[in-house]
């Protein structure tokens, strides 16, 4: 009898083991096909739809046209290049100069963004950094796609324990009743709630569009 309970009980944990590892593995592929989504709706899919976006240049400027397209092409092979010899990020550091940095990166496609940042201990560990950056980054990325404006501002503040920082334009805005897209869903509060953050999207049509990213300072 006790032989017989010993036996079962053996089999149900081998039976755990073994369900375990398939969700664990099934939650490792999901969580692999997410990153790699983001790194080609966040780096790759912006460049092909600039290649492929005609324009009034294309027939009149064709050499500046090309030149120009090439000169995109080649930025983004470099960042990609980049990102896969880079090696993982560690250790805490400041936010700011990644910010800024993302700015910069960005004015090349025509973006004017402002970073307002107060005298705040903006210093977050690696993952949380890189998430909040990249989240900022998608945000900015909408604002020059889909507002009609090249300008946004990017502010940095200390918030209930933690960093907020909120990209905000001016432009046409949206409906906020719709369905997020893949930008807004994975690409910014899905990767904030990952290190422990959270995103907040506020839009209206002719008011334009507030992205409040938060992590805990911890």
């Amino acid at each position: 009898m006790i032989f017989a309970a010993s036996l079962c009980l053996m089999v149900l944990l081998v039976l755990s083991v073994r369900l375990a590892h398939r969700a664990g593995y099934r939650h490792g592929r999901r969580c692999e096909r997410d990153v790699l989504n983001r790194y080609l709706h966040d780096r790759v899919l912006p460049t092909l739809e600039a290649l492929a976006l005609g324009s009034r240049s294309d027939e009149s400027a064709a050499p500046a046209r090309l030149a120009e397209l090439r000169q995109a092409a080649k930025e983004q092979a470099a960042l990609i290049r980049r990102d896969m010899a880079a090696a993982p990020a560690a250790g805490r550091a400041r936010l700011g100069p990644e910010l800024v940095a993302l700015i910069e990166d960005l004015s090349r496609s025509r973006l004017r963004a402002e970073l307002i940042r107060a005298e705040v201990d903006d210093t977050l560990s690696a993952p949380q950094r890189t998430a909040v950056r990249d989240a900022a980054g998608e945000a900015l990325r909408n604002t020059l796609k889909h507002s009609g404006t090249d300008r946004a501002e990017v502010r940095v503040a200390e918030r209930d324990g933690g960093i907020s920082v909120t990209v905000r334009d001016r432009g046409a805005g949206f409906d906020p009743d719709r369905k997020p897209g893949f930008g807004i869903a994975e690409s910014i509060k899905a990767r904030m709630a990952e290190v422990g953050g959270s995103a907040r999207v506020e839009s209206r049509p002719d008011w334009g569009t507030q992205v409040t990213l938060w992590v805990p300072q911890s």
